[in-house]
């Protein structure tokens, strides 16, 4: 027989023989084992009023939820799940910058999403694919009230959503300008401001009071001052604004003791000095005015007047000496109050850093290191708050 004739044979042997082993063959895992799973989650929604869910920060609660629009104001959440979604409303400030607001969102302690919102209702997935088990969610308004503001609709999961964490043990208000809103802080040496490179969850308060374990309020609004303002196009200053729970709502008044804090911290002035009819014995005033106020508020409050590092006494030309004057001012009302009385009121200067080893943000502004720096700097006068006890509900009660 030839070869070419025994090829068929051959084949149909081969064939026979591969059958009959994989007949005998003992049964193999399905392919479903290793294929992802390309099921949708079943979402659950929870209302933004839902008692579980936590607002450190001023907010005003309505029937849909709670509404905030200070920057680092957060919503703090746990749940047992894979994905979560949110529903939140952007109303923008009514003002010729159409910023929209950013919201950073923190899972397990690290950033995982700057959100951009849209203008009006919207719904977002800002988690997916995570570990199934449990997770511990910030949800930080990176952004100033320019921007606007925000208001939680709703939290969607595929698991349950579970009590926020406790607030921490202690208590901070900072009330300031760009500096402490976290002005451009995300942004590149050399960058103009916008929207995108806000965080105010990088700024020097905000993180001074992670470091002493302290919740937070930050009251701060870029461009504001004490009596002027940096633009002549704003027409309300910082001592209007603090009373508001928004900041941008003349009929939203912020109730004090809702938040009695162990620290307050007032970085005022930079916006003042910089304009030519500054006057420092109308700023003392108007600076007094705002130490008195909270004096009147807080009794045994540590009061903190600082001095911000964009000040120099050459800016814009030699001569100026508008840090020597703007130290002398606040030095001043801060030795004034002491020889008075007020032992728990102190100055704290905060040095401008190396440009060349911290570089710059947005518009010369402080960067993320010069924050960090002065994070620390805060911290270390605050350090006996951070080692004190935790002050009791009746310790805080400073109102009697």
């Amino acid at each position: 027989m030839s070869l070419r004739a025994s090829l068929p044979v051959s084949r149909r042997a081969l064939f026979a023989a591969a059958a009959l082993i994989t007949a005998c063959s003992p049964e193999r895992p399905t392919t479903q084992s290793w294929r992802p799973d390309l099921r949708l989650p079943t979402i659950t929604w929870t209302h933004g009023n839902d008692p579980r869910l936590r607002v450190e920060g001023r907010s005003r609660r309505t029937s849909e939820g709670p509404e905030f629009a200070w920057p680092a104001s957060t919503v703090h959440l746990r749940f047992r799940g894979r994905t979560l979604d949110l529903r939140m409303r952007d109303t923008l400030l009514d003002d010729r910058i159409r910023d929209h607001d950013l919201v950073g969102v923190f899972i397990d302690g690290v950033l995982v999403r700057r959100l951009g919102l849209r203008e009006g209702d919207g719904e977002y997935r800002v988690a997916m694919r995570l570990p199934d088990r449990e997770h511990v969610v910030s949800l930080v308004k990176l952004t100033e009230p320019e921007a606007g503001a925000i208001t939680l609709l709703g939290v969607g999961a595929d698991g349950p959503l579970e009590a926020a964490a406790p607030p921490r043990p202690h208590r901070i208000l900072a009330i300031g300008d760009s500096i402490t809103a976290g002005y451009g802080v995300a942004g590149p040496t050399g960058c103009h401001y916008s929207a995108e490179f806000a965080d105010a969850s990088r700024a020097w308060a905000t993180r001074a009071a992670q470091l002493v374990d302290a919740e937070v309020h930050v009251v701060a609004w870029s461009g504001r001052g004490v009596i002027w303002n940096n633009s002549t196009e704003a027409d309300e200053m910082m001592p209007a604004l603090m009373e508001r729970t928004l900041p941008g709502d003349r009929g939203s008044t912020w109730d004090w003791r809702a938040f009695v804090p162990e620290a307050v911290v007032v970085n005022l002035g930079t916006n003042d000095v910089s304009r030519p009819e500054f006057d420092s014995a109308t700023f003392e005033r108007g600076y007094g005015a705002i130490l008195d106020r909270l004096r009147s508020l807080y009794p045994r409050t540590r009061l903190v007047v600082a001095l911000g590092p964009l000040i120099a006494d050459d800016d814009p030309r030699p001569g100026t000496g508008r840090l020597t004057r703007m130290r002398s001012s606040l030095q001043g009302l801060v030795s004034a109050r002491q020889q008075q009385g007020d032992g728990n009121i102190r100055f704290l200067e905060l040095y401008s850093g190396d440009p060349a080893v911290e570089g710059y943000g947005c518009d010369q502004h402080p960067s993320a290191l010069t924050h960090a720096r002065l994070a620390g700097v805060l911290a270390e006068a605050l350090s006996d708050i951070a080692r004190a006890p935790t002050p009791s509900v009746a310790s805080r009660g400073a109102f009697e």
